[in-house]
Order: C-alpha cells, then structure tokens, then sequence
C-alpha cells in the first residue's frame, strides 16, 4: 500500500487558517505550498530559506490535515533526534504502533544495519504512513559524510521506500555546487521537484570583519566584552556567542573573559562543546535564555537547531570555516527578528590584503636592494683595480652603493604601505580580461564592476581541493572566506553581505534584488556593513 494524498486537498487560505490556529502564526505562502506539496505526494521539494525564517513550521502543517500520518525528520542534531540514548526497545514498539505523528532521527539510527529504524522501512503497515521525510540541515549530507558516514548512506533510503514518499532538503546555507551533490545522493526528481529558494540574507545582523592585533593564545582582542577594571554596576555585554573550531581554545578564551569580572560572577561566562552530557548543555542553554548566563564560548554544539531569541552579539574566532559554517553561526543571533544584532569575524593579520601588500612590498624592496648590490660588485671591483694602479694622491672615497639602494626605493610605495592603494594600483582581483567596466561608486571612487559570474568563480575552491597546508601545519584559507575578509577593497565585491548574496546564489530567490552601494546593503531596513 502506497501513501496516497488527502481525499481533497486544501486550498491555500485552508492552510493558512489552520496554522494560525494550532500555531499562532501566519504560515507564509512559501510555507504554505510546501505544505499541500507533502499533501499532494506527487513532488519531491527543495527549501532554502535564512535561519529563523520558519522552515520547520513546513515540516508540521501537512500534520495538521492527515493526523493519521507521520512525518520523519532526519536532522544531525542527536540532542533532538532518536540517537544512542533513546534508541530502547520501548520508543521503537510506540513509533511502530503509530502513537507519535513526529518522528525526529538520526542518521545513525535511521541507516544502522539492522536496526530498528530498518525494519519498520520495510513494513507497509508503517511506510504507507508516511507523509514525507525531511532531511534538516541539507548541507551536512555532503559536509558531514567523512565523520559520519551514514549521511552516504541516506542515498539508499529510495530504494528502500515506496517511489511515492516525497523527499524535503531544508538548509540556510546550499551553494548551487552543493544543492546538486544533494539532489544526486538522494536520487531526487528534477523532473518533479518544487523548489522555494527564499533569499538566506539576514538584513537584522550587522556584519563586521576585525584584524587580530595581538598574539592569538592571549585573546586580547576579546577584552573589549569585559575591559579591563570593571565592576559591578558598570555595562555588561550582551547576550552573546563566541564560536572556536578548537575545543581548548574555546576553554582557554572563556577563561581569559572570566578572569576579569569579579569571583562571584565568574559563573556567567561559559564554554560549551561537545564533550558535555546532553542534560548538562540541556541546563546551561536555558540558564542561557534566562539570562543567568550572558555568553558561551563555543564549537560546533551550539551551531544547529539552537533557538535562542536574543543572542545580539555573535563572534567568530580566526578564520578557520568555510563561508557557509560561518554563516550559520551567525545566524544564531537574534532569532527574533524584530532585534538587531552584531556578527564580527576576527580574522588573522596575514589574510588581510593591506598586510599581504605589506609584506610583498618589502619582499620587493629586499629584492630590488639585493640586486643592485650584486649588479655593483663587479663594477666596484673594476674601479678598485684602476684606483690602486694610480698614484696616491689621485684616490677618491669609493661610491656608497648600499646607501643608493636605499635612497632608490620608490617612498610613494613606501607611503602606501599601510594598505591604501592608488587608484590605478591593481588589487589582484582584475586578473581575468574584460571581466567588467569602471564604473562611480560613492564618494566619487572608482571600482570595477564584475559580473557575479566571475565573482562566483572567484570564491569557488581550488582544482587541487587543498585544505591543508602541511608545511605551515594548518588549514587553507577557504577562497570565498578570503572574499569575505577582504570584499571592502576587492572590484566587484565592496561590500560583505554581498560575498554570500554571491555564494547561496541569492538571485534566484525571486525577491527584489538587493542593491549595493559605498559598500552598504539597502534592504529593507537599509543596514550597512561595518568595515
């Protein structure tokens, strides 16, 4: 028996009604669809929308008009998911008996072989009702397969059930490249398929790039949350996330906050990382809401699926992610989205374009030093010959060349060495011929204006796929993460929201176009990114 649609299939403003009913919110008409979609069983959907825009109220509201039906979400969160724990004998007899009309898994438990999950996969009593399953957080099925590798074995599960059962991806952060590995592992029908691409912009979050100015063990450039000599009674920061992709770095930094706040209120900064018990983080997220906590220092744990309405200060420690993990980081904040807030990537000093300048003009320099010294040495001793062979009192003081090597460095160079650039000066990003035009921007400069064709290809990741940097024993920086530390200096880019209106290919959201100008994204609140 295969899961068959409703008898009659509502209408939109059915939908509508009865999500505000149960829900007490508005379903959106991108919501809505999605849901008579599921309805219909006759499509597989695609979902892309920003964090907090409401993609799982999509997984619920076909629910509401086939309450005999299940809906099985795959996400990657085992705190919200059937995983080690809670994978009893018990919870499975209750799913296969049809008492829950939700049911939240993890890869793990969904592909184990011969597990529980399996065996009811292949039972037409359960299978046929199903009204569609989910996969939550789309982009870890490519990302995540490497550590856990039953995300490759998801692909199987369309052999496995009735053609009829539909397939949802949702994520904030698919790439094109990665939207088509997706849609390939999980033999999803392009013939078929809804997609709703809302654009993943999050105009309430200020962006902010910061160069790390001291060493990196010491987290100085974190003081400015606690500065130093404060007391009770002064501000305190705002409910905020500092994320680290290293756990002792995480610990070490929360320390380092720690120690300047009084001893009795120590207890308000925390890290927060995966070598915790599940009711422990449990705890600490809510002392988190209550404001008992004003902010974690954190790894990957507190990336997805947490829900935390006000967090208003979001920061990312070095730039060690790619560009879509930084984006749902950010996304964290302010999930209410009536708040502003403030995302702030502190990035080493060697990414940054005015200290690569730096660096090559004194290369440059050493270089051009060196081979006027060598280039005289033969002329020096030639001359030395024709002085020893005249009389003495003919001899003259030899030609200082080292002091005319110095004196011909060019000191418009040496002026610009703090990063500005003339404005003939190339950047390094109009490599590529006939790649656009000048064109005015504000305050009468001039940039180039490159099609987000090229710029896309700009950020793509190299042929060689390198990731490592064995001699410097550390990661390669990601291409579109370079686009983004440096985007307010490079030709086509001149401002950061724009590096990921370019990478989740916001354009094909459907949405009007946002317009970027003296490196500030009008949206509709018109908030500008701080350099």
């Amino acid at each position: 028996m295969f899961p068959t649609p409703s008898l009659e299939t509502p209408s939109l403003a059915d939908v509508r009604d009865r999500g505000q009913e149960c829900f007490g919110k508005r379903p959106c008409h991108w919501q809505i669809k999605i849901a008579i979609a599921f309805l219909k069983c006759d499509r597989d959907i695609v979902c892309i929308a920003g964090t907090g825009m409401g993609k799982t109220m999509t997984f619920w509201l076909p629910l509401l008009f086939q309450p005999s039906g299940i809906q099985i979400v795959v996400t990657p969160l085992n705190q919200l998911a059937i995983n080690a724990e809670t994978a009893t004998w018990e919870n499975f007899r209750a799913i296969e008996d049809l008492k829950y009309c939700a049911v939240i898994v993890s890869p793990e438990q969904l592909m184990k072989p011969g597990g529980e999950f399996k065996k009811l996969l292949i039972k037409p009593e359960f299978t046929s009702r199903i009204i569609g399953f989910v996969f939550d957080e789309a982009h870890c099925i490519t990302s995540w397969g490497d550590f856990r590798p039953e995300y490759k074995e998801l692909q199987r599960l369309r052999y496995i059930l009735p053609c009829q059962v539909p397939f949802m991806i949702a994520s904030a952060t698919l790439t094109p490249e990665t939207l088509t590995e997706v849609k390939k592992r999980l033999h999803m029908r392009s013939e078929n398929l809804l997609t709703i691409h809302m654009s993943t912009d999050r105009p309430n979050i200020q962006l902010g790039i910061r160069k790390i100015k001291y060493m990196l063990s010491t987290y100085a450039d974190l003081g400015f949350l606690i500065p130093l000599g404060w007391k009770e009674g002064d501000p305190l920061p705002p409910k905020f996330l500092i994320f680290f992709d290293n756990i002792q770095e995480a610990i070490a930094a929360a320390k380092f906050l720690q120690s300047r706040l009084p001893a009795h209120l120590r207890h308000k900064i925390k890290w927060f990382n995966s070598d915790m018990t599940t009711k422990f983080k449990e705890e600490e997220v809510e002392a988190l809401v209550s404001g008992d906590t004003m902010g974690f220092c954190t790894t990957e744990s507190f990336r997805l699926g947490m829900d935390v309405s006000n967090i208003c200060l979001v920061l990312q420690w070095r730039a060690t992610c790619s560009l879509s993990t930084i984006w749902q980081r950010w996304g964290r904040a302010v999930r209410d989205r009536n708040l502003q807030s403030t995302a702030i990537l502190f990035a080493e000093r060697e990414y940054f374009d005015d200290v690569r300048q730096e660096k090559q003009h004194r290369k440059e320099a050493k270089k051009h030093k060196a081979g006027n010294s060598q280039a005289q040495a033969p002329a020096a001793s030639a001359k030395r010959r024709r002085i020893d062979s005249m009389p003495s009192e003919a001899t003259s003081a030899p030609v200082a060349w080292e002091d005319r090597a110095v004196g011909g460095v060019n000191h418009e160079d040496e002026a610009r060495r703090d990063g500005s650039r003339d404005k003939n000066e190339s950047d390094g990003s109009d490599d590529k011929e006939n790649a656009g035009n000048q064109v005015t921007g504000g305050g009468g400069r001039e940039v180039m204006a490159v099609s987000e064709k090229v710029l896309r290809e700009m950020m793509k990741p190299s042929s060689e796929g390198q990731t490592w940097n064995a001699r410097k024993k550390r990661k390669v920086l990601d291409p579109a993460m370079d686009c983004l530390i440096n985007a307010n200096f490079r030709a086509g880019f001149q401002c950061r929201r724009k590096v990921f209106h370019i990478h989740f290919n916001n354009a094909s959201s459907g949405e009007k176009p946002v317009t970027y100008a003296d490196a500030t994204v009008t949206a509709s609140n018109s908030i500008a990114c701080r350099q």
